[in-house]
């Protein structure tokens, strides 16, 4: 028998769980696992797994959890237009949470006593939660939206439009305040939608949505898909004012841009906004001891160690970022970016104004040498 169909979609309710949810012990896998459209990512998780297995003795010991996790990524997880993948499994507690994201992010497979939330995190504050009311004459639909995936809720039926219009108000309100939905999608005829949005209380009137080609008879991915083109107009409206915005404050000297310099910024935490362009990756070196990254330096000019390649230097830059609790935006279509070195930073206001890799003199006047010595041109007072 094939298996059955694992909801992906995160409702408000479960989401708070997830991010209240604690274990006695640190038992808890966290995937988190881009999808490309491709199909590749199958083969790139069973090589994660491979190496987290051989690299973390406390993973090799969650064998049920990572088997139950695979299982699901290659059986049960259907791409379908998804860019990003959540599980979370904690057999000894009966924990097993999986759920989609419209962006990718970094790919890790980690163990704590908590699921690792910090995708959702990133993303919380760009993606509305929707909540849909199709009404028609003799029936009505009530689906929930969020992070591209779409619920069927209630079907109620009888004179919708009619008598019964204002307990079909009053349960759309109360279901907006239950499910913890930002914004109302309207979806009638033409003639219908005054009258239906009037029998609203005020509230909900000003975040209504209208949408005359949505109906009690469409399918259900038809609706997502047309909600999902009012929130990607949305995106891109926002885009273009934070684009403008980042190059006022370059002139200013209040952000900079290249993949060197926003590196340096990130790690010296003076970062409060990322801007990148969507879908680009780039090859970087990473010091195994001090953990720092840049683009080419071979050396680390930190802590002078031989530094390893990094096969995608701008998901390091965005995992950190995400980390530290920056906004991280991804840009999509705004061609200005570009000629920028597609990637930027907005600088805090007790941020530097040229945060860049410190000289080698000024290296050695602080830092100890390759051996472990004092410098000799360290000051007395440091």
């Amino acid at each position: 028998m094939p298996p059955e169909p694992f909801s992906l979609f995160l409702s408000a309710e479960r989401a708070e769980g997830l991010g209240a949810w604690r274990s006695a012990q640190a038992d808890v896998v966290s995937l988190h696992l881009p999808v490309d459209e491709a199909g590749f990512y199958p083969a790139a998780f069973d090589r994660m797994l491979r190496e987290a297995r051989s690299a973390d003795e406390c993973l090799r010991s969650l064998v049920q959890d990572t088997e139950r996790i695979a299982s699901f990524v290659r059986e049960q997880f259907s791409p379908a237009g998804r860019r990003g993948l959540c599980v979370f499994s904690c057999a000894n507690r009966g924990l097993f949470e999986a759920f989609s994201l419209p962006e990718p992010f970094k790919m890790s497979l980690t163990v704590s006593d908590r699921p690792r939330m910090l995708p959702l995190e990133a993303v919380h504050g760009r993606y509305r939660r929707f909540l849909v009311l199709l009404a028609g004459e003799k029936r009505a639909r009530l689906l929930e939206m969020h992070l591209g995936e779409a619920v069927e809720l209630e079907a109620p039926e009888g004179d919708m439009l009619g008598a019964e219009l204002p307990a079909l108000a009053a349960r759309t309100a109360s279901l907006m305040q239950a499910r913890k939905a930002d914004r109302l999608v309207v979806g009638a005829a033409a003639e219908s939608l005054p009258a239906l949005a009037q029998s609203l209380p005020s509230p909900l009137q000003d975040s209504l949505i209208l949408e005359p080609l949505l109906g009690p008879d469409r399918p259900i991915e038809a609706v997502a898909e047309r909600v999902r083109h009012n929130e990607r107009a949305a995106l891109k409206v926002r885009e273009s004012v934070l684009v403008q915005r980042f190059l006022d404050e370059m002139k200013a000297g209040d952000a900079v841009a290249g993949l060197e310099t926003v590196a340096a910024a990130v790690q010296q935490g003076c970062v409060k906004r990322l801007l990148v362009r969507d879908g680009w990756t780039k090859m970087g070196r990473c010091c195994p001891t001090c953990r720092r990254l840049s683009v080419d330096h071979r050396s680390c000019p930190w802590c002078f160690r031989a530094t390893e390649a990094v096969l995608d230097l701008v998901a390091e830059l965005v995992d950190r970022a995400v980390t530290n609790g920056v906004e991280v935006f991804r840009v999509v279509h705004d061609p200005r970016f570009d000629g920028i070195g597609r990637i930027g930073a907005e600088l805090a206001a007790t941020a530097m104004k040229r945060p860049e890799v410190p000289t080698s003199r000024a290296l050695r006047a602080r830092f100890a040498l390759k051996e472990g010595w004092t410098s000799p041109l360290r000051s007395r007072t440091a």
